[in-house]
C-alpha cells in the first residue's frame, strides 16, 4: 500500500502540517506528495522528498506562463466580480499571475468560476474552485493527471488506486477518466457526491478524516 498526499497547498505547507500532526517522514509515509494542485511532485527517498525533476521542471515553465496569460487580466475580472456579477470577496490577492480569491460561500465563488470561464480561453490556465475559495491553476497539472503520474511511478494499475476528494478541484480524479476507485466523505460538495455514485464509487455517511477512515474499512473489507 502506497499513501500520497494529493493538495492544492504547498510542499512547504504539506510538510509543515505532517510536523504539527507528529507524522514525520521517517516513519515511512507518505510516500509521494503531489503539492500546488497538481503541478509539483515529490518522492520520500530515506528522510527527504526528492523532486520529480523532469515533471517539476516542465511544470514551473509552464505556471510562467500562466502568469503571463493572466497578467493584466486579472483586473478586469477583479471588475467582473464586484462589478458586473455585484458579489464582495471576503479576501482576494489578485495580482500579475495570482489569482486566489475566498467568498462567503461555495456557491457564489462558483457562479464566479464559471463567468469567468466562460470570458477566458487559455493554454495554460484554468480556474478550480475549492468550497469557497477560486484560485487559478494549470490545466496541464491537475490532480488527476498528477495522480496518474505518481501511480506509473510506483507501477501500481489505475484501477488499484482510490482518490478520495471533497470539492470542485478534485473531479478530474473522480470522474473516471483515469481509472481510479473514487470516493468522497459526506461533507463533499453535492456534486461530487453524485459524480462519485455515477462512477460506482463510495461516498461515506461521515464527514472529513472519520470519513476517510469509513472508506478505507469499506474497501479493505469488500470482497476482492
Amino acid at each position: 500500500i502506497k499513501f500520497v498526499i494529493n493538495s492544492g497547498r504547498s510542499l512547504k505547507d504539506i510538510l509543515e502540517i505532517l510536523f504539527q500532526s507528529r507524522i514525520p517522514c521517517s516513519e515511512g509515509y507518505p510516500e509521494a506528495i503531489i503539492s500546488t494542485h497538481g503541478a509539483f511532485i515529490h518522492y520520500l527517498k530515506g528522510n527527504n522528498y526528492v523532486e520529480d525533476e523532469e515533471w517539476n521542471k516542465k511544470k514551473e515553465k509552464e505556471l510562467e506562463i500562466l502568469r503571463q496569460e493572466i497578467g493584466w487580466k486579472s483586473k478586469l475580472w477583479e471588475k467582473l466580480i464586484e462589478e458586473k456579477l455585484k458579489i464582495k470577496p471576503v479576501s482576494k490577492q489578485i495580482d500579475q499571475g495570482i489569482f486566489r480569491v475566498f467568498f462567503s460561500n461555495k456557491e457564489e465563488a462558483e457562479k464566479v468560476r464559471q463567468a469567468i470561464t466562460k470570458e477566458s480561453s487559455f493554454k495554460y490556465t484554468t480556474f478550480l474552485r475549492n468550497k469557497h475559495l477560486l484560485l487559478a491553476t494549470l490545466s496541464t497539472a491537475q490532480k488527476g493527471y498528477s495522480l496518474l503520474r505518481v501511480t506509473r511511478h510506483f507501477n501500481i494499475s489505475p484501477n488499484q488506486v482510490l482518490a478520495i476528494g471533497d470539492s470542485h478541484n478534485d473531479e478530474d480524479m473522480l470522474d473516471g477518466r483515469y481509472g481510479f476507485i473514487p470516493a468522497a466523505p459526506s461533507n463533499a460538495d453535492e456534486e461530487v457526491k453524485l459524480l462519485v455514485k455515477n462512477n460506482n464509487g463510495y461516498v461515506a455517511s461521515l464527514p472529513e478524516g472519520k470519513g476517510v477512515m469509513e472508506i478505507v474499512n469499506f474497501l479493505l473489507n469488500s470482497p476482492k
